[in-house]
């Protein structure tokens, strides 16, 4: 074992030494970093937990541009909207292209999203399939679906309160995106997606997996002593295409509208379908759930958290529901131009707790020069979400707070919370429907508030702390009152 270990020590040394050397053109440096060290470069800077921290700790010590290296891994944070639009717009053709993941795209063989597909023509063709079911002029066909998922949800938090967590996954779950009639709120198609998209999200975080920065560790063998990433590992990547695949398996369980029944339709009496249109529908069913449930559902419980802190916020979005919407209904989607408060409540629920705390990184193709900076093809390009979406010279002096009237005094729009460049969600604006129809109708037939520890004192969450650490920032489960309002509306 002594000789193994020596071993596997001398290879990752020639490795990080081999790769991290960035050959800089005369006249021109990298990008400021914290300080590297010989051969590991970052790697111990790197948190396994709670990066967001991290990262906006660095943004504030080096500025818009922060660069740093792990055994031979380049990364580029960008904290500045100036070099967003710059690079991953202007310089989109170059600034597009996915970091290829060992754990992720080899162990985890999570290639099939096109959220991990390279930049190319393979992922323009599965963007422009999935691309077509959330066209602007086809929101409105969705509206249906999305009301009956709300009402479900309203009557489920009506019934028991208490199982917040689980009515948010029930609803945003398998129902919205494959239409399947589920069996109860422990469905086990829930309950194995659920588990398997937790899990990706922790092995998607940088540093996670030392194999992400020493490619050899992927052909440790599961049986190895030591190799119990691999077999971890192995079992998660069963469990992602179970994911993927049961639910279209059930078919014959789909009783609504969905995106994936839309597609088993039109394939069925395509007379000349697709050769790949069997991947096509588990792909597209599978980054829909992976990429657009799982963040959908992470910012609405951000919501409850957010109106127990602020129950200000919650009065005044009340206020204007009272005004608008007639006693005994419920709010619709023809409502939302006149419930501008409620537009910037969900707007900031975005900005503030924003689900994705860093975006996807993009890779560069080719090395490239930004001022007298010089940046090394192949370097992961990573939007800092966190920092951007609080940056003081975007959203003012009081960014750190949550106060939806910013959207009345012109700050932009947090669409950073949706990605970057030609890699933006193409579901952006479904899921902003989705949040708003929900967030205007718990507003109107619910009141938020915390409960009470034995002294009477309330017991809240703590901001940037009872949040899960991985890729997605999702609250840790906590409790509150959800009491109904008196003259709400109907909820079946």
């Amino acid at each position: 074992m002594a000789y193994g270990l020596l071993l596997v020590v001398l290879v990752a040394t020639a490795y990080a030494f081999r790769s991290s050397k960035s050959r800089v053109p005369h006249g021109l440096r990298l990008p400021p970093g914290p300080p590297r060290w010989p051969l590991i470069g970052n790697l111990l800077d790197i948190p396994r937990e709670k990066q967001w921290k991290t990262f906006d700790a660095w943004a504030k010590t080096y500025g818009d541009l922060v660069y740093i290296e792990a055994l031979g891994t380049r990364m580029l944070l960008i904290n500045s909207p100036e070099y967003v639009r710059e690079l991953f717009g202007e310089r989109g053709s170059i600034y597009s292209n996915r970091h290829h993941s060992v754990v992720l795209n080899e162990l985890l063989h999570m290639d099939w999203t096109i959220i991990m597909m390279p930049y190319g023509d393979v992922w323009r063709r599965y963007r422009g399939v999935l691309s077509q079911f959330f066209h602007h002029s086809l929101l409105e066909t969705y509206y249906p679906a999305q009301m009956k998922y709300t009402k479900m949800f309203l009557r489920k938090l009506h019934e028991s309160p208490e199982n917040l967590f689980k009515h948010v996954r029930y609803v945003l779950g398998a129902a919205i995106t494959y239409g399947i009639k589920l069996l109860s709120d422990n469905d086990p198609l829930i309950e194995l997606s659920e588990t398997t998209v937790h899990k990706i999200t922790q092995a998607a975080i940088p540093g996670k997996y030392l194999a992400d920065f020493l490619p050899f560790l992927k052909y440790v063998p599961a049986w190895f002593p030591g190799a119990g990433f691999r077999r971890e590992l192995d079992q998660l990547a069963k469990q992602g295409m179970d994911m993927i695949i049961i639910p279209v398996e059930l078919k014959n369980g789909i009783e609504v509208s969905s995106i994936v029944s839309t597609l088993l339709k039109r394939y069925e009496h395509d007379p000349d379908p697709p050769a790949d249109h069997d991947k096509i529908v588990h792909y597209v069913g599978g980054v829909i759930y992976v990429a657009g449930v799982d963040t959908m559902d992470g910012q609405l419980l951000n919501f409850f958290f957010a109106m127990l802190l602020h129950p200000e916020v919650q009065r005044t979005a009340q206020a204007e529901l009272d005004r608008v919407i007639e006693p005994g209904s419920l709010p619709t989607f023809k409502d939302k131009e006149q419930l501008p408060y409620v537009q910037a409540v969900y707007k900031e629920v975005l900005r503030w707790l924003t689900i994705a705390n860093v975006g996807v990184p993009h890779v560069l193709d080719q090395d490239d020069i930004i001022g007298d900076y010089f940046i090394p093809k192949g370097t992961m390009i990573i939007g800092n979400s966190r920092t951007l979406l609080r940056s003081k010279e975007v959203y003012g002096p009081d960014a750190a707070v949550f106060r939806p009237e910013r959207f009345f005094e012109g700050a932009r729009d947090p669409d950073w919370a949706f990605g970057y460049g030609r890699r933006v969600c193409p579901g952006k604006l479904f899921g902003e429907d989705t949040l708003f129809i929900m967030i205007a109708c718990v507003l109107y037939i619910f009141t938020i508030s915390p409960i009470e520890d034995e002294n009477g004192n309330p017991i809240l969450p703590r901001e940037d702390e009872d949040f899960e650490s991985g890729v997605i920032m999702r609250p840790i489960p906590f409790q509150c009152r959800i009491l109904r309002l008196p003259n709400s509306g109907a909820v079946d």
